[in-house]
């Protein structure tokens, strides 16, 4: 075998990792904002909360976990206080990286689905709410597009 032909099957092996890999990213980042999208209808709406509950989907997250996919590789940059602006409730995800806030996402909306489940008569409207607010945070940072309360307004007007 010549060495042009063992360079372009490491070149074809690499490069089908890479694609496969930014597969997964953009699988995992879709289904986050697939589950902002909802969330952000849901409540404008008055949407109940069983629904909302069992609206908020996990499968493709839970798939690519089954699969060893790496979390970090969705953006590799850490949370900043420059990111985070003048948002304090999230100074708490400063220097966290993305694996660390992804399974985090994922791990309020299966709370919220248990709780909901094990006490549907019982208000979790505090926690679907922090659950939205959390997600605007992951995916702004997913995006690389710091919170500010400018950009905020805007969006309302």
């Amino acid at each position: 075998m010549s060495i042009w032909k063992e360079l372009y099957d490491i070149f074809d092996k690499e490069r089908s990792r890479w694609q496969q890999s930014s597969a997964s990213k953009q699988a995992i980042a879709f289904e986050l904002k697939a589950n902002l999208g909802f969330l952000a209808d849901a409540l404008s709406s008055g949407l109940s909360q069983s629904a909302i509950a069992s609206g908020l989907e996990c499968s493709i997250f839970e798939a690519k976990l089954k699969e060893g996919a790496a979390l970090t590789a969705l953006n590799r940059r850490k949370v900043t206080l420059t990111f985070i602006g003048e948002f304090s409730e999230f100074a708490k995800y400063v220097g966290k990286e993305n694996d660390a806030l992804v399974e985090n996402a994922y791990s309020k909306i299966k709370s919220l689905q248990k709780l909901v489940a094990a006490e549907p008569n019982k208000s979790h409207d505090l926690r679907i709410k922090s659950l939205f607010r959390f997600l605007v945070f992951l995916v702004a940072h997913l995006e690389e597009q710091p919170l500010s309360r400018t950009s905020a307004k805007k969006a309302e007007g």
